[in-house]
């Protein structure tokens, strides 16, 4: 969330459950870089608080998060996913949440889901 914004990040989504961690940062971000931190929020394409907690927390396994992330997201939210797979093919999206790697990021999980709906996307994982 907080890493220097480029001009090829396009469309710059927050898809943290509790965005309100980063609300204190807000305007020192627009005053250090000109613009907002993200330009939308998508809650819905979050892990919930326990489930993050228990992942976190080392109580499951990473296969099981992502299994239980699968059955708690990504089926429910299928329409959206869709959606914003489409929007880019047309322009880039950056999905942005507090982790500072992608390796085991829902993030990355958002970008490969979206790759099945649209397979011609270029993921670019930074």
């Amino acid at each position: 969330m907080m890493a220097e914004p480029s001009e090829e990040d396009g469309l710059r989504i927050c898809i943290m459950r509790d965005s309100r961690v980063y609300n204190r940062h807000l305007k020192k971000f627009q005053n250090n870089y000109g613009r907002p931190m993200y330009d939308m929020c998508l809650k819905a394409l979050a892990p919930s608080i326990e489930l993050k907690d228990s992942y976190n927390k080392k109580e499951i396994s990473y296969r099981k998060y992502i299994s239980l992330f699968r059955k708690e997201v990504l089926n429910k939210q299928k329409n959206l996913i869709q959606l914003l797979a489409y929007f880019a093919t047309s322009f880039n999206i950056t999905l942005l949440c507090s982790e500072k790697t992608f390796d085991r990021c829902h993030r990355k999980i958002i970008a490969e889901e979206c790759k099945k709906y649209q397979r011609n996307l270029e993921l670019i994982l930074r």
